[in-house]
């Protein structure tokens, strides 16, 4: 455990002893684990993409945006937030972190040169694509095939979006070609080293095949695409996705430690004896009224993820500020996010999402996946409209079972029968064209709905495209601001100040000013 996390300090060096850009993630040290064997990186590439994609507070845009967080009364409330007035020095941070894992992952790539190095070159290629997807949802073109070129290269051209998405399919598909056609004696990566998969091929080509429709999907909405494209690469792929308890995991041995912790976990909590608050964590941000209006103020009480996400509460009333909030009652202290219980209804200490100091970080869920697939099927892309319903219910049960909700204590806290808190959702809700799938009308909305339930506070990202993609859920409240900038958030971000000030000539003109958080849309919007 020393050793991995001295090796993603050594990964952090290389980035920030450079020029303040992406770009110095490029440069090359011998000293540093750009040179070290693959196997020793990949764990602390691993780790520092999990870090990175699990930090609450990296996201908290949005989260404040999309219904599911709003600001505690009390606080000042960032107004750049409120105002949709995203700046270039705005959430930065995230262009740096995302590009240092993927010269992480391109460092093992390149070092993986002989036939049994073959599963860490796939794993690298995969993990290359995964990073661009986010990065290209986020901002569009941005350096692709010349990045990570070192001092050869230091400024790097923008690839077109479209292109990148293209050839991220086609690195899919050669990470995968090398694991399935491995030599025997093949390097396999032990558990220490693939912290996300211990070396299982078989898991690594679901998580693969996942990511390929996950990149496929976000393109369902643009004009011909699926026949022209989408349909081919739907039907070339073989290997199955990720399936109930295969999600794609990290976890390197995750400690109570201040710096070793589950990075969510760590966004809230201090270790100590009682474990603490972090300041500006559960007191700062609370429940948006959207997400609660949905999962808690239904027939029964028939969806206790409420509870799982912002604790027990016996009612809750709007009042205003510009997020929206859910002020929960009779018990204050239960107001906040990450206050739900897996004990006792009478306690609130414990956080599900990232409920324990050593839960495993999330890379893509198996409730995504299996929302993924539902959405696939519907569409006629796999399988039969029959599965579109299995894997529906599949995806909600799959996120209940990482809410800790995968007994029946709430059932039985309010009576409503010995049944699984799960099984009581279903049971609840039967009829209601909100959560019954065979009772909906709009069965993508339905889809996209209880998807965004099941990712808020752990897959920032992708709740985000799938907004953009599908104008789902359509009931959201967006800030009240009267000074804000647009009617709806941003449908990008723009070009980090530091890429500007040393790649300026390749940044692309679009993308750069505050009009384009709201006409540049990602290739894939359609609406």
């Amino acid at each position: 455990m020393k050793r991995l996390f001295l090796f993603i300090a050594a990964i952090l060096v290389l980035g920030s002893s450079c020029k303040k850009s992406f770009l110095a993630v490029d440069e090359v040290n011998p000293n540093t684990a750009a040179s070290a064997p693959p196997t020793l990186v990949l764990p602390a590439a691993l780790t520092l993409t999990a870090g990175t994609m699990n930090d609450p507070k990296k996201w908290d845009f949005v989260y404040l945006w999309y219904g599911v967080w709003s600001i505690a009364g009390g606080y000042t409330i960032n107004a750049d937030l409120t105002q949709y007035n995203i700046r270039n020095s705005s959430y930065q941070n995230n262009w740096d972190a995302l590009y240092l894992s993927a010269k992480a992952f391109d460092d093992i790539q390149k070092a993986s040169t002989t036939p049994q190095q073959a599963i860490t070159l796939g794993i690298a290629k995969i993990m290359k694509a995964y990073i661009f997807q986010n990065l290209v949802d986020m901002y569009g073109d941005v350096p692709y095939s010349q990045a990570f070129q070192g001092a050869a290269n230091m400024k790097p051209k923008y690839d077109s979006q479209q292109s990148i998405y293209e050839d991220l399919i086609v690195q899919i598909d050669a990470g995968i070609a090398a694991m399935k056609n491995a030599p025997t004696d093949v390097i396999i990566p032990t558990p220490t080293q693939d912290v996300m998969y211990a070396g299982n091929v078989t898991k690594w080509i679901k998580f693969a095949n996942t990511l390929k429709l996950r990149i496929l999907l976000h393109q369902a909405g643009m004009t011909g695409r699926y026949d022209s494209y989408i349909k081919a690469k739907i039907t070339a792929i073989q290997g199955g996705f990720i399936g109930a308890g295969e999600g794609a995991m990290v976890n390197p041995g995750y400690q109570h430690s201040a710096t070793k912790a589950n990075p969510t976990w760590m966004a809230f909590y201090t270790p100590g004896t009682p474990d603490s608050h972090t300041d500006g964590g559960f007191n700062y941000y609370n429940a948006n009224e959207d997400i609660l209006d949905y999962t808690w103020n239904n027939a029964n009480f028939g969806d206790f993820r409420a509870f799982a996400l912002y604790g027990y509460f016996g009612n809750y009333s709007m009042k205003g500020n510009y997020f929206g909030v859910g002020n929960q009652l009779p018990t204050a202290s239960c107001s906040g996010i990450g206050t739900g219980d897996v004990g006792t209804p009478s306690t609130d200490n414990t956080f599900v999402v990232g409920h324990s100091y050593d839960m495993s970080a999330i890379i893509l869920s198996d409730f995504e996946s299996l929302f993924l697939q539902a959405e696939a099927a519907q569409r006629g892309w796999i399988g039969t409209a029959a599965d579109a319903s299995t894997y529906y219910y599949a995806a909600i049960k799959a996120n209940f079972n990482y809410l800790g909700l995968n007994s029946n204590k709430w059932s039985t806290v309010f009576g409503v029968g010995p049944t699984s808190d799960y099984d009581n959702f279903v049971q609840q809700n039967a009829g209601d064209p909100n959560f019954d799938f065979s009772a909906a009308t709009d069965k993508i909305k339905l889809i996209m709905t209880q998807k965004w339930v099941s990712l808020s506070g752990n897959t920032p990202v992708e709740l985000w495209t799938d907004y953009r993609r599908t104008g789902f859920p359509n009931f959201l409240h967006f800030s009240t601001d009267p000074a804000k900038k647009n009617a709806t958030p941003p449908v990008r971000l723009l070009y980090p100040q530091r890429e500007i000030s040393t790649n300026g000539d390749n940044v692309p003109t679009i993308g750069r000013s505050t009009p384009d958080l709201f006409s540049a849309k990602i290739f894939w919007q359609n609406r």
